[in-house]
């Protein structure tokens, strides 16, 4: 039988806003259909993700590749579910005006504004790479939100930033007018994990079958749509989370001292502050038409 004792489910603020209610439909219907129950926790941005993952109460997690890598690795936690053909993607963008019309255009020493996260930096630098530039004099600058990523482009603070594709696309019209798209990645292999806890390790097999269970129900089909997420969930195994972090460390190489500085951190940070620390997409979306 599962635990009826509540688990803290989180979910990492990576999310658009318009997303937002949809989690709590998505957390009522995996109650209903586990036996389980579930308190979720929508944190408004990344530093208050680490407390709350610090404190090790959190139960069941929805993050980025990296962070659910390394929580498996390193501290035992169990892959669930992962969303099917539903991938992050990043973009590179610079001002409306800037003189870059090409990847390969940018100076070899470009600073490049970006959030503090390890998908998007290394996403990003294979964009470089793959444009023939020459990466190692490349210079990663960390903004705390998606808001001052895109304003250091406009104040001419950065030549170039990299963006997590389904935020940028749902910026508004007015803000997306002040930058332009050089590239975006056409990947189709990483994605965020849903990942739970040892202690709730009798759940695993409940908690699977509900999450994948979903596409053949209308009404929680109703709820996948809602979070852009309509062919469902399939299950994972670590084997497969590593992978998705491998290939992109393998690939791309860091990008200069700073990269390199950044990598060595990431590598000695406990598992529970690995997590990004921008603030959440929907204090971005409106924090950036503000700086347009």
């Amino acid at each position: 039988m599962p635990d009826k004792s509540s688990i803290p489910f989180l979910i990492a603020p990576d999310y658009l806003p318009d997303h937002f209610s949809h989690w709590y439909l998505l957390s009522s219907h995996l109650q209903r259909e586990s036996g389980c129950t579930l308190s979720l926790e929508l944190p408004a941005a990344h530093s208050e993700m680490n407390t709350l993952l610090a404190e090790g109460n959190i139960g069941l997690l929805y993050a980025n590749a990296f962070l659910a890598a390394r929580l498996i690795r390193e501290q035992g936690w169990l892959p669930l579910v992962r969303p099917i053909n539903r991938y992050d993607e990043v973009l590179v963008a610079v001002a409306a005006d800037s003189p870059y019309q090409s990847l390969c255009e940018l100076p070899t020493d470009a600073l490049i504004q970006s959030r503090p996260n390890q998908d998007i930096h290394h996403i990003g630098l294979r964009l470089l790479r793959e444009s023939c530039l020459n990466t190692e004099g490349i210079r990663l600058s960390e903004a705390d939100s998606l808001s001052l990523v895109a304003s250091a482009l406009l104040k001419g603070e950065a030549q170039a930033g990299f963006f997590t594709a389904d935020i940028y696309h749902h910026l508004s019209k007015h803000t997306r007018d002040n930058l332009r798209v050089l590239q975006e990645s056409q990947l189709g292999n990483v994605s965020h994990l849903f990942v739970l806890h040892p202690k709730h390790a009798d759940l695993q097999d409940t908690l699977q079958q509900a999450f994948c269970g979903m596409a053949d129900k209308p009404a929680a089909a109703l709820i996948l749509e809602s979070l852009d997420m309509p062919e469902g969930f399939a299950t994972f195994t670590a084997e497969e989370a590593e992978a998705m972090t491998a290939w992109m460390l393998e690939t791309t190489p860091p990008a200069g001292e700073q990269a390199d500085q950044a990598a060595e951190a990431a590598a000695d940070t406990p598992a529970e502050n690995t997590a990004e620390t921008a603030d959440n997409s929907g204090k971005e979306t409106a924090e950036t038409d503000k700086t347009a």
